[in-house]
């Protein structure tokens, strides 16, 4: 079966966000299940090892990406325009996979003899923003649910995604699939087998909280460092909350953090590659994601496959992955004082905490591999392939 993934990133070329890396991983157990894969992408930098240029079809951004909302409004639906004429010219697959905005151009120039796709719309934030970003993303929201009505299937990436999607963008259940996001688990220990042990040396005896994300509004960042401004004269002496990840929000998080006296305790790490937060994974003794919406949660998964419990916010796919007392504590979104409370009571619980870990990586193990997640998504391919060719048109 020739697949084409269609993508404006991957991992490790483009990032290690959530998206870069689930489509680095699905690229990855595609091609073992036996599958020839082309991922249609932006371009990769050319310093990059290990790039096997025949798998790949670059297309170039339209223009340098500016403001980020204008940039996804219209570079974004251009690129994939010409993303598109790419794979149905050049690459000739029997189905094709696109994330989000990725699939409109595929949409676009869609026709009875154009091959099945499959929409991926991953968090989909862009419909859960405060209603002036909405509205700002208009034009893009749009794009997604043209595409969404012209996909074969519309992937849920989460159980409890399902109303989100389907309501979202106007798909009927006929046309849903749900299969949850997975985690490359064998990429996970690699990383940790290749991990730098001295290079949180300067943490040693200190409890580390750790975040990962981009450095947004919604992230809920700044409700963080309030809530540990709160009980910061209740917590151990010696904590740390280490925040990684870049973006604009950076200095309003900065200037939070100073307000709230948390300076001292909190590391501002930035962007950093694979082995190092892996690193700080295994150097965590909590995870704690305070995102205000969301959509599947990578990092969530991450952090349970590094057997590190989580303190996370109810909203998205988490409700899926954290199990409130059994992998972790669940809270209302922008809530500080449950956000507070929940991270007090986390750290005086040792022994729990230890548990909550060991409980989250055997969820990621038997509900969330890349092993047994792909053999699913193969045969939901073969099921839209075998329908698509006993009608001979378009779903």
């Amino acid at each position: 079966m020739k697949v084409a993934l269609v993508s404006r990133a991957l991992a490790p070329h483009h990032g290690h966000g959530g998206l870069e890396r689930h489509v680095a991983a699905l690229r990855k157990y595609l091609t073992r299940a036996g599958c020839d894969v082309t991922v249609v992408t932006t371009p990769i930098p050319t310093e990059d090892p290990g790039v096997i240029t025949e798998s790949y079809r670059t297309i170039p951004w339209p223009c340098d990406k500016g403001f980020v909302i204008l940039d996804r409004n219209s570079n974004y639906l251009i690129w994939s325009l010409r993303a598109a004429r790419r794979v149905l010219s050049d690459v000739g697959p029997d189905i094709v996979q696109a994330d989000g905005g990725a699939a409109f151009g595929l949409a676009w120039y869609r026709e009875e003899s154009s091959p099945p796709l499959v929409l991926h719309p991953h968090g989909m934030e862009e419909f859960k923003a405060p209603i002036g970003k909405r509205l700002a993303y208009w034009p893009l929201r749009k794009a997604i649910r043209f595409a969404a009505c012209r996909a074969e299937r519309v992937l849920v990436p989460d159980v409890s995604m399902r109303e989100d999607v389907s309501g979202y963008l106007g798909v009927d259940d006929a046309r849903l699939a749900v299969l949850p996001n997975a985690i490359d688990l064998e990429g996970v220990d690699s990383d940790k087998a290749g991990m730098n042990s001295l290079r949180f040396g300067s943490m040693a005896g200190e409890r580390v909280l750790l975040s990962v994300g981009r450095l947004e509004a919604n992230k809920g960042f700044t409700i963080l460092a309030r809530a540990l401004g709160a009980i910061k004269e209740r917590l151990p002496e010696r904590w740390r909350w280490v925040l990684v990840g870049e973006g604009p929000e950076r200095v309003v998080i900065e200037r939070e953090v100073v307000a709230q006296g948390i300076r001292p305790h909190t590391t501002l790490m930035g962007s950093i590659g694979d082995a190092d937060l892996s690193g700080l994974y295994e150097r965590a003794e909590l995870f704690v994601h305070p995102t205000l919406y969301e959509g599947s949660s990578m990092v969530t998964l991450e952090a349970m496959a590094h057997r590190k419990p989580v303190v996370a916010t109810r909203v998205g796919g988490i409700p899926d992955k954290v199990v409130d007392g059994a992998t972790g504590i669940l809270v209302p979104p922008a809530d500080v004082e449950a956000l507070a409370s929940a991270i007090e009571v986390a750290m005086t619980m040792p022994v729990e905490l230890a548990n909550w870990g060991r409980e989250g990586r055997r969820l990621a193990e038997k509900l969330f591999s890349w092993k047994t997640r792909i053999n699913d998504l193969v045969a939901l391919y073969e099921e839209i392939l075998a329908a698509h060719e006993s009608s001979g048109r378009l779903a």
